[in-house]
């Protein structure tokens, strides 16, 4: 292991005279000896935003051989310029230009590696196709390779609530924040105005882009698969919301690829959670070693996928562990999987077809209280999903016989359905459970379709009031052991409360039993794979905690007037972090309200508090965002303000009404 030097800050020059700020943990003897680089090229504050998990994982990387480069987008901690919105064509071209800096350094010998979750994961997957001479490989780790389909603004054409907490939340926790005055200088405060001046109403381009348009399609890979050249090592977590995308990859890429899914939240996997973690260190060094100093190492030679095959488990809102083991397939799409069908009938899941009357159902809007959040981990906890009882109370309900042996789901359950709808826009949910013999219903998986995209997400169509059609709804990607002794439960509704926004029409959808299924990928003789190294290090981090963090999490039903709301207030507490010798405080208070009969009731009131710096740099922001709806219109208020050592030095409010289209 080599001696690591840290470059605490500094800046990089792009060709149109930005300077952008990096961080840097490399060999003490890179002058002598030049290394390969790895770039994360995020938003997110290198100074103070990632600091805990960088300061965690790159000294440790870079002690193997490499540069470590942690590199803020424009207008972004103390990078210049100003910001444009996510994946823009400006961040693009500049992740081009900083690689091409890289390379060029005297420190780097011209090999250049591309790391990144969620945000990072993204756009290294973006910039790998626009092919950067120097870019050799790439790790994306909770990404998407889809924008529309599988990101955190819509999900089966239906709007995801959290398209507006996404919103509210970027701005408090990067773009508002203020430059650190200690590093860059005098003019900080001129520099926070400036940017909060100019900065974009994210939440209006995302909730008016309603459709699969060429807005999505930029930075969507999948548009051209082709264009990846390059090795690719996919990641990602069963409890995240972007596991979808492993699969996708694996499936599509034709260069050297590998899959890795674990049981993990939305986090890097040597400081997620639920347990077990993995060695993420050790397995990236294998990738880069191979890919960006050639070492014969025989990784690309290994199975193409590890994922975590999960024991069946009772429903808690967090794990602390999840039981399983690790699973090879050497490709996938895997020609170990076997699929079950099951028919629905008013008897529940059949082997067979039987006839059946038409099932209807028309959900209370308050289904999928109880179903957790979208992307698990951006929070803090209780986000996961609980016991289903109550949700399944509110949809149509059909299980399986005891089994008489495990059923091992490994891959993406497909549902088939035939149905109408009375209104000409409707959503359909489809849940997969495991019941257990006591009565608990734990969750394994979903899928949602807005039945107006049933054919395409780009061109809506409306639905013809009683008209029976067959559609596919695609359930997330998921590996989990029912056991002999459980039931098999598929629960069908029209509304998933808080997660998706709801339909405008409150529709009632009627099923026709015998030509509805269910196909279940299934490994019946997975190979037990010790490959994916194992980690137990505490996840800690240099500095103080001056408040602990707490959270709440509690639905309140008005009897009176009938609207129940989801309250949460997610205290992150307040922290001393060493090398930035800075103090931050963040809190957030949500309540999501709605009425059980009404679609139009649905409210998201969200707050956002930041408060940061040190003596003499004392600044703190505040945001409070709005959305309610009618039958034809979205309307979403917000404001934003900035303090300086405690007096408000900005303001600005919004007010902004945005068409309903096929939502």
């Amino acid at each position: 292991m080599k001696t690591v030097q840290k470059i605490h800050h500094d800046w990089l020059t792009l060709p149109d005279g930005t300077r952008l700020a990096y961080r840097a943990w490399m060999p003490a003897d890179v002058a002598a000896n030049p290394v390969p680089a790895i770039l994360e090229f995020l938003p997110y504050r290198k100074n103070d935003g990632t600091i805990i998990r960088d300061e965690i994982t790159m000294p440790e990387t870079a002690a193997h051989g490499y540069a470590c480069i942690r590199v803020d987008l424009r207008g972004c901690g103390e990078s210049e310029g100003l910001f444009e919105d996510e994946y823009s064509q400006q961040e693009l071209k500049d992740g081009c230009d900083v690689i091409d800096w890289i390379a060029k350094q005297e420190w780097c010998d011209g090999n250049v590696g591309m790391v990144g979750i969620s945000w990072g994961g993204f756009n290294s997957l973006q910039i790998a196709a626009l092919k950067p001479p120097s870019l050799k490989a790439i790790i994306t780790q909770c990404s998407t390779d889809d924008r529309f389909r599988d990101d955190i603004h819509f999900a089966g054409g239906c709007l995801l609530n959290d398209n507006m907490d996404w919103a509210a939340f970027f701005w408090a926790y990067a773009l508002g924040r203020s430059p650190d005055a200690k590093l860059v200088g005098d003019e900080w405060k001129d520099i926070w105005l400036d940017r909060l001046n100019k900065m974009p109403f994210l939440a209006k381009p995302w909730l008016t882009e309603q459709t699969r348009s060429d807005y999505w399609k930029h930075g969507s890979v999948c548009e051209d698969y082709s264009d990846i050249e390059i090795p690719v090592y996919a990641m990602g977590g069963w409890a995240d919301g972007y596991r979808n995308t492993v699969f996708s990859l694996l499936s599509n890429l034709s260069g050297p690829k590998k899959g890795l899914v674990g049981p993990w939240a939305h986090k890097y996997p040597n400081i997620a959670y639920p347990n077990p973690k993995m060695d993420y260190v050790a397995e990236s060094v294998r990738w880069w070693d191979r890919w960006l100093k050639g070492t014969d190492n025989g990784i690309e030679k290994e199975p193409e996928l590890h994922y975590y095959l999960q024991d069946s488990v009772l429903p808690h809102t967090d794990y602390e562990h999840r039981a399983g083991s690790w699973v090879s397939e050497p490709t996938w799409p895997s020609l170990n999987t076997s699929y079950k069908k099951w028919h629905l009938s008013d008897k529940g899941l059949s082997n067979t077809i039987s006839d059946s009357q038409p099932l209807s159902i028309r959900s209370p809007q308050t289904v999928g209280l109880d179903g957790g959040r979208y992307c698990v981990g951006i929070r803090m906890d209780m986000e996961n999903p609980a016991d289903q009882r109550i949700d399944d109370a509110g949809s149509l309900v059909f299980d399986s016989d005891t089994l008489t042996e495990d059923l091992p789901i490994a891959g993406q359950v497909m549902a088939h359905l035939s149905l109408s709808s009375d209104k000409p826009q409707a959503y359909v949910i489809v849940r997969i459970s495991d019941v257990h013999p006591t009565g608990e219903v734990t969750r394994i998986t979903h899928g949602l379709l807005n039945l107006s995209h049933r054919n395409s997400n780009e061109f809506p169509e409306s639905l013809v009031a009683d008209e029976v059609y067959d559609v596919d709804v695609a359930l997330n990607h998921m590996a989990y052991v029912v056991p002999k002794g459980h039931k098999v439960r598929i629960a069908v509704s029209t509304s998933y409360w808080p997660l998706i926004w709801p339909c405008a029409e409150d529709a009632t959808l009627t099923l026709q039993p015998s030509q509805c299924s269910v196909s279940i990928p299934l490994n019946l003789s997975p190979a037990t794979s010790e490959l994916v190294p194992s980690y137990d290090k505490p996840v800690a981090f240099d500095g103080q905690v001056i408040r602990e963090p707490s959270s709440k999490r509690i639905v309140h039903r008005d009897y009176k007037t009938g609207v129940s709301t989801l309250e949460t207030v997610e205290d992150f507490g307040r922290q001393f972090i060493t090398s930035s010798q800075s103090e931050i405080d963040f809190t957030i208070e949500q309540a999501l309200s709605i009425h059980s009969q009404d679609p139009l009731s649905a409210k998201n009131d969200i707050r956002l508090c930041v408060d940061m710096g040190r003596d003499g740099w004392r600044t703190a922001i505040e945001a409070h965002y709005v959305m309610t709806c009618d039958a034809k219109h979205f309307y979403i208020k917000a404001q934003w303000k900035a303090c300086c050592d405690g007096q408000v030095i900005f303001e600005k409010s919004f007010d902004e009404t945005i068409k309903r289209n096929y939502m």
